[in-house]
């Protein structure tokens, strides 16, 4: 019986320790559409499930929705490359659905490439979701039949860059997180071989931890055991 509350407690270590990264795990798929998305729309207007979607010449009022699918999880992050399939049709404005934050830009050389790059803090749950709204621009020598397809594309998410460790750049010092610092303070953390390092080590040192304490327990009850007998 103790051999067997020793490998629970090991295990609900485990999840404890773990738990922050498997609460964060999302699925789902980002798509365009046609049309305003909505959980009841036709999906055929969508580039899910490998469906074309070709949009349709509306001048000044030629629109494209860009949205995710949530099968489970929360989603945060919506970073996406739009593609166009017709040069006659570029990229003018883009707006942003409510409770989403960041930027939509067009490509630096390419203007029927944009970048979407999003984020909401609340995220959202499962189900059809629109996350922006591109606005196109369509030259006025088009014939209004003609049409533009799409094509999308996630993106890896943008990383901000980092400050360097227990570094002295342009003059400036910084602690071994990377927070700007006094010359005292840099001196005391990073000149120091005995200042405890800490940060991202903390959750392997309580899983290490723990292993060992329950390595321990285990070898403790089992020379019990053999003393008992």
């Amino acid at each position: 019986m103790k051999k067997r509350n020793l490998v629970l407690s090991f295990i609900l270590l485990l999840c404890v320790a773990l738990y922050p990264s498997m609460a964060n795990a999302a699925s789902g798929a980002v798509f365009g559409s046609k049309v305003v998305i909505s959980d009841s729309m036709d999906l055929t207007n969508t580039t899910l499930n490998g469906n074309s979607v070709s949009i349709e010449n509306n001048g000044s009022n030629t629109k494209i929705y860009l949205g995710v699918q949530v099968t489970s999880g929360t989603v945060n992050d919506y970073n996406v490359t739009l593609k166009l399939g017709n040069s006659n049709f570029t990229f003018s404005r883009g707006s942003r659905s409510s409770g989403w934050t960041g930027t939509i830009t067009k490509d630096e050389t390419d203007p029927t490439i944009v970048h979407v790059n999003l984020k909401n803090e609340t995220g959202v749950t499962t189900g059809l979701h629109q996350v922006a709204t591109i606005t196109l621009n369509v030259d006025s020598s088009v014939q209004s039949t003609e049409t533009c397809s799409i094509s999308i594309s996630q993106e890896d998410t943008p990383t901000t860059p980092e400050n360097p460790t227990c570094e002295i750049v342009d003059g400036k010092y910084y602690d071994d997180n990377g927070v700007e610092v006094t010359k005292e303070e840099y001196e005391e953390i990073c000149l120091n071989p005995e200042n405890p390092q800490t940060g991202s080590f903390l959750p392997y040192a309580v899983i290490i931890g723990g292993v060992v304490v329950a390595v321990g327990l285990y070898m403790f009850t089992k020379k019990n055991k053999i003393y008992h007998i």
